[in-house]
């Protein structure tokens, strides 16, 4: 390798210009990988090959959604930083994108054979985990969370970029989604927390249809299960006015569900050096995640305390 060229997974960087592989060649003149100061908040050489990763990735992503008509959008901290920012909130490290579900299960069928490698798609059914999202990784970096960390190099964990499908779920003001968002719920009960739900259909009757269905259902394999609730979820698509991450209103329940004719309209908002999509109502998207999201809150990202390494392939990381 030449003197003063390096290459960070699909980005080569030389004479202060970097290139991405990705879509094209395209070559950004500038000094994006130097350290520097944004919003009070030392943004290091390091943070910036990590960033780049997940920006190759995001094109990447991109361009087989567009080969397919497949829609997605900036959401979460990303669509946050696009609004605020124009790019990366300065201390976060990922991007979350979003699908609805119809065609999120349409990415589903054809990521395997879309992404080889060095890219990796990573969901219940290509790798040792069972997620209510999918991941698009790069095998030349490494990612490592210390949730995963005593898998090594059996489980991938290179650089990512988070796509969640988001779902019909329970509307307040429409009482008729009440009985589905409940057998939602307890689907995902069942696939993610079996114990709980297994605790839940002993407090049934005996002769409860409920208790009979829920002790069959947690019989299954757990793949079983998480595809019986990915179907469960398609049937109930757009019979809903509200939409969510499933992972978000049964779990995390850091962001509310939101509007679905707030996705009606799409527009594209500086991400970075890209344009990205987004909902044209993320006004109101964002003010009912985070409130005044105008306001900083400078703190860790969600993936704090991961290992990120973006010169150094996953499987290099664990070997030593």
């Amino acid at each position: 390798m030449k003197a003063g060229r390096k290459i960070y997974a699909g980005i080569e960087f030389k004479d202060r210009q970097w290139i991405f592989r990705g879509r094209g060649i395209m070559e950004w003149k500038g000094s994006f990988f130097e350290e520097e100061i944004r919003c009070g908040f030392r943004v290091t050489e390091k943070r910036k090959k990590i960033w780049a990763v997940e920006l190759e990735l995001l094109e990447k992503f991109d361009e087989v959604c567009r080969k397919h008509g497949l829609s997605w959008y900036a959401y979460f901290g990303t669509l946050l930083g696009a609004v605020r920012h124009q790019g990366f909130i300065p201390w976060d490290d990922d991007i979350d994108v979003i699908m609805f579900r119809d065609d999120y299960e349409k990415f589903q069928l054809i990521a395997p054979e879309e992404f080889r490698e060095p890219y990796f798609f990573q969901n219940s059914y290509t790798d040792q985990i069972i997620w209510p999202i999918s991941k698009l990784r790069d095998s030349r970096t490494t990612a490592v969370e210390r949730q995963y960390a005593d898998r090594g190099a059996a489980f991938h964990q290179g650089i990512f970029i988070d796509i969640f499908p988001f779902d019909s779920v329970y509307d307040p003001s429409d009482n008729q989604t009440a009985a589905t968002a409940e057998m939602q719920n307890l689907l995902w009960m069942g696939t993610m927390n079996p114990m709980i739900a297994l605790e839940a259909a002993k407090q049934e009757p005996p002769s409860s249809r409920l208790r009979e269905f829920m002790l069959d259902y947690l019989r299954k394999d757990v793949r079983q299960r998480m595809q019986i609730l990915e179907a469960f979820n398609l049937s109930f698509w757009g019979k809903s006015k509200r939409v969510n991450s499933v992972w978000e209103e049964f779990a995390l329940h850091t962001c509310k569900s939101v509007e679905r004719d707030w996705f009606k309209e799409t527009v594209y908002l500086p991400f970075e050096h890209l344009q990205i999509p987004a909902p044209a109502e993320f006004d109101r998207v964002l003010k009912e995640c985070y409130g005044n999201y105008h306001e900083f809150v400078q703190g860790g990202s969600c993936h704090e305390g991961t290992v990120f390494e973006p010169e150094i392939p996953y499987v290099e990381y664990f070997a030593r």
